[in-house]
C-alpha cells in the first residue's frame, strides 16, 4: 500500500494544500477517485509518487493521510475490445439507462490534461488523451499551430510535464498493462529535446530542477541502506536516500553527485531554487513524522518530531531568495496554518490561519516559484494572501476577478512573466486554459479541458452549514436538478477515505451526471473528513457506522426539513468508504432511504485485518487499530455484512476483481449475506478492475446501471440530457478572451 512513507522523492506537500482549484491536470472523474481516497493533486505539477513497491493506480489507502504522497494519474481507457463489461451475477431484475452523450462526456478523459509554457515563451506543451493514452504536443505559442509531437508510446498517462530550459521538456508518466485497466504505481521520467521524437528514461527519481541551470537536474535514490535494507525498495527497515546533481547530458547512474544523505530512512527531499537540499521529510510506522532542516546536505537539525509535537509539520514551498520557507502546520486545537520558516534565525511566523478551515490549497506567484496565499473554505473557496499587495497577488486577484465564476490557478509562465497559462473551473464547468498576455492584459481561451461536456448544461453547487446532533458544526454541498423549486428525490453522496478526504465545490462529474438526471444530491463532509482541522478529523477516529454514520443521516434530515430531498424518494450512494456508509446507512436507518449503492466497498470491519493490503505493513495494521480498534464484537456490530437480514430495501454491489484495497471478497460476503436474507442485490464486477474504475467503458456500464437502479426505486425517469446541438468548442467555457485588470 502506498503508505505516507516517500522514500527519496520531491517532497509533495500534504493533501490539504495540493493545489486543488484549478488546477490545469484537474480532471472530472479524478474528482471521483480523489472522493474514494486514491488521488491527489496539485498546482504545483510535483505530486510525485511513493517509494512503495509498484501497485495499480487505483489503489490506495482508505486513510488519506497515509497516501499523502500518492502520485497523480489519469485512468486509461480499455484497449481490449472485446472485454466484457460487467458479470453481473444476481436474480435482482437490472434496469440500465442508455446514457447520452453528454453524460458519457461527463464521465469521460480530460482530452486537454496540461499545458506548460517555455522558459522563452515560443513553445506551449500539451498533455493531451485520446483513445489508448497520452501524448505530447508542442505547439507554437503565437498561432498554437504543432511543431513537434512527442511519441510516449501505446498506453501513456501523463501525470506531469515540466521543460527545463527552452530546448528540453521532462514528461512524468505512467503506462497502462493491457490486462489491466489503470495506471501502474512505476513511474517513468523521460527527458525529451526539441530535436528527438523519442525520450531517455532517468535512471533515478526526480526531485527537481535548478534555477538559471538546465544541463542539471536533482535526483534521488537509495544507495546507502538503513540496516537490514537489501534492495533498493522499502521494506520493513527502509531506506537511506541520497539527493544527486545530475548532468542530463550524461543520465548515467556514475554521473551523479551526491549533495545530501537523508537523517532518516525513507525520507522525502525538499530542494530550494538554488538547488540545495533544505528539507527532509519522513514518516515511521506509527504514522508519526519527522521534519529536518540543512544548511549543507550534511549536518541536520530536528524541526518536528510528530512523536512529542502530537502535530505533523510539512514544508510547502521555499522563497524565491532562498531565506525563508513556507510550512503547513497541524494545531492540536483546531485547523492548519501556513508559517514563514527563517533558515538563518529559526524562527517561524503565521501568515494564514482560519477558524474553521484548513488551507484548502496554496497558491503560487505568478512565476510559480513561491507561495503567497492560500484558498480556504468551508463553502466556495476563498483566496487570502499574507502580502496583498504584492505584484503577484494583485495580478492573482486580478485574474480571479476576470473569472468571477471560477476558481483559477496559474500552471505556468515563460522567464519574464510576460505569458502565462491561467486554468478555470467552477461547479458548473470543468474548466479551460488561457494564454495570458501580461503587457496587454488580455487572456485568449487555448483549450478546453473536456470540448465534449456542455457546461450550459451545468448546475451550481450550493454550500451548506448545520449541526450534528451534539452540536458539532457540519459543512457540505446541495446541487440541485434544474428547475427544482420542491423537495425533489434525492441521491446522498458519502465520499471515500474517510480520513484526509473531503468533499468540496468545484466541478463533480459525478454530481452532475445524478443532478441533471433530476436528483438533488446531498453530500456533507462528516466528522473525520479533511479540510477543518486534526480535532475534526479526529472525532471520526472509532466512529464508522456510530458517530460519522449519524451525521450522514442528520444531513439527509436536515436536506428534507429544508425542502431539498423528497422524504419518500432518497438513496444512499458511495464509493470506497462510502461504499460502506452507504449499506451501513440503510441498517442504520431502514425507513429513511429507500435503496442504497456501493461500489468497492468494505462491509466487514474485521476483515480487514486479513484482508486487502492494508494490513500488511506496520503502519497499516497500526492505523486499523487507531481508526477502528480491535474489539471484534463491536466490529461485527457495525458491519454491514453481518446485518443483511436487517437490510430491506434493494441493494446494487459494483467491484473490481482485481482490487486489493478492498478486496471483492468484501462483495461476495455482502452479496451472500443479503442473498440469505432473501433480498438479491443487483450485483455487478469488473474484470480487470482495481480499487475503482479506470476504464471508460466500464464507467459507461456502471453508471447506466446506477442510474437505471436509482430511477426504478426513486421513480424517476432519466430524461436525456444531451445537447440539441453539439457544443461550440470555443464557446461554451466561458469567454473566447477576457480583459484582466
Amino acid at each position: 500500500m502506498p503508505l505516507k512513507k516517500n522514500g527519496g522523492h520531491r517532497f509533495s506537500s500534504r493533501r490539504n494544500v495540493e493545489a486543488r482549484m484549478g488546477s490545469s491536470r484537474r480532471s472530472p472523474q479524478l474528482t471521483i477517485l480523489v472522493r474514494m481516497g486514491w488521488i491527489l493533486r496539485s498546482e504545483s505539477r510535483r505530486s510525485y509518487p511513493s517509494a512503495s513497491p509498484p501497485l495499480f493506480l487505483f489503489t490506495a489507502p482508505l486513510e488519506s493521510r497515509l497516501n499523502r504522497r500518492v502520485r497523480t494519474g489519469t485512468e486509461g481507457t480499455n484497449m481490449l475490445g472485446s472485454l466484457l463489461l460487467a458479470v453481473a451475477l444476481s436474480a435482482a431484475p437490472q434496469t440500465t439507462v442508455v446514457l447520452d452523450a453528454n453524460s458519457r462526456a461527463l464521465i469521460g478523459d480530460a482530452e486537454h490534461q496540461d499545458m506548460q509554457l517555455s522558459p522563452n515563451g515560443r513553445y506551449i506543451a500539451v498533455a493531451r488523451h485520446e483513445q489508448g493514452g497520452s501524448f505530447v504536443l508542442i505547439l507554437s505559442a503565437a498561432d498554437q499551430t504543432l511543431v513537434k509531437s512527442l511519441d510516449l508510446g501505446p498506453g501513456a498517462e501523463v501525470g506531469s510535464i515540466d521543460w527545463l530550459g527552452s530546448d528540453k521538456l521532462i514528461v512524468d508518466m505512467n503506462r497502462k498493462r493491457n490486462d489491466f485497466g489503470g495506471s501502474i504505481w512505476d513511474p517513468w521520467f523521460l527527458l525529451f529535446t526539441m530535436s528527438s521524437k523519442h525520450g531517455v528514461s532517468f535512471p533515478a527519481n526526480f526531485i527537481g530542477k535548478i534555477d538559471n541551470d538546465d544541463q542539471h537536474i536533482l535526483v534521488s535514490s537509495c544507495e546507502s541502506r538503513g540496516e537490514g535494507c537489501a534492495c533498493k525498495h522499502e521494506d520493513h527497515h527502509g531506506c537511506i536516500y541520497e539527493a544527486a546533481v545530475m548532468d542530463v547530458n550524461d543520465l548515467r547512474e556514475g554521473s551523479r553527485k551526491t549533495i545530501a544523505v537523508a537523517p532518516v530512512e525513507d525520507a522525502s527531499f525538499t530542494a530550494d531554487h538554488a538547488g540545495a537540499i533544505r528539507f527532509a521529510w519522513a514518516v515511521n510506522d506509527q504514522d508519526q513524522s519527522k521534519l529536518y532542516v540543512t544548511n549543507n546536505g550534511k549536518d541536520w537539525t530536528l524541526l518536528n518530531d510528530e512523536s512529542i509535537s502530537n502535530v505533523d509539520i510539512a514544508p510547502v514551498g521555499i522563497s524565491r531568495d532562498n531565506r525563508s520557507a513556507y510550512l503547513q502546520v497541524e494545531h492540536t486545537d483546531g485547523p492548519d496554518s501556513i508559517e514563514r520558516y527563517d533558515f538563518a534565525t529559526g524562527t517561524r511566523t503565521v501568515l494564514l490561519r482560519d477558524a474553521v478551515s484548513d488551507p484548502l490549497s496554496i497558491i503560487y506567484s505568478m512565476d510559480h516559484r513561491e507561495p503567497i496565499g492560500a484558498f480556504f473554505g468551508p463553502g466556495r473557496p476563498q483566496a487570502r494572501f499574507w502580502d496583498p499587495a504584492s505584484l503577484d497577488a494583485r495580478w492573482r486577484i486580478a485574474i480571479n476577478k476576470a473569472f468571477p465564476d471560477s476558481t483559477c490557478g496559474v500552471p505556468s509562465a515563460d522567464a519574464d512573466g510576460s505569458l502565462v497559462i491561467v486554468s478555470t473551473e467552477n461547479d458548473r464547468d470543468p474548466g479551460a486554459f488561457y494564454l495570458l498576455d501580461v503587457a496587454h492584459h488580455k487572456a485568449t481561451l487555448l483549450a478546453r479541458k473536456y470540448p465534449s461536456i456542455d457546461p450550459k448544461k451545468g448546475l451550481p453547487t450550493e454550500p451548506f452549514a448545520m449541526k450534528a446532533r451534539d452540536g458539532l458544526p457540519l459543512y457540505g454541498f446541495v446541487t440541485r436538478p434544474a428547475g427544482a423549486r420542491t423537495a425533489a428525490p434525492a441521491v446522498v453522496i458519502v465520499h471515500g477515505g474517510p480520513y484526509d478526504i473531503d468533499d468540496e465545490w468545484g466541478f463533480d462529474p459525478e454530481v452532475q451526471l445524478l443532478a441533471q438526471h433530476g436528483y438533488a444530491v446531498v453530500r456533507v463532509n462528516f466528522r473525520g473528513s479533511a479540510g477543518f482541522g486534526l480535532p475534526f478529523a479526529e472525532r471520526g477516529y472509532r466512529q464508522w457506522g456510530a458517530a460519522m454514520q449519524d451525521d450522514v443521516t442528520d444531513a439527509t434530515h436536515w436536506a428534507i426539513d429544508q425542502g431539498i430531498a423528497d422524504p419518500k424518494r432518497i438513496c444512499i450512494y458511495g464509493a470506497s468508504y462510502g461504499g460502506y456508509a452507504a449499506l451501513m446507512g440503510v441498517v442504520r436507518e431502514p425507513s429513511l432511504y429507500r435503496c442504497a449503492a456501493g461500489l468497492s466497498g468494505v462491509y466487514d470491519l474485521s476483515k480487514m485485518y486479513s484482508w486487502g493490503d492494508t494490513h500488511r505493513s506496520d503502519l497499516g495494521v497500526y492505523y486499523l487499530h487507531r481508526v477502528l480498534g480491535s474489539d471484534k464484537a463491536q466490529l461485527d456490530s457495525r458491519s454491514p455484512a453481518k446485518h443483511g437480514a436487517d437490510i430491506k430495501v434493494p441493494v446494487l454491489l459494483a467491484h473490481g476483481v482485481y482490487d486489493v484495497r478492498a478486496p471483492i471478497y468484501h462483495a461476495e460476503e455482502m452479496r451472500g449475506a443479503l442473498n440469505s436474507a432473501g433480498n438479491a442485490p443487483e450485483y455487478l464486477r469488473y474484470d480487470n478492475e482495481g480499487h475503482g474504475l479506470g476504464t471508460v467503458d466500464h464507467r459507461v456500464d456502471f453508471y447506466s446501471h446506477l442510474l437505471g437502479f436509482l430511477d426504478a426505486n426513486l421513480g424517476v425517469k432519466t430524461a436525456d440530457t444531451s445537447a440539441q446541438v453539439a457544443p461550440d468548442p470555443t464557446q461554451q467555457a466561458g469567454p473566447v478572451s477576457t480583459t484582466v485588470h
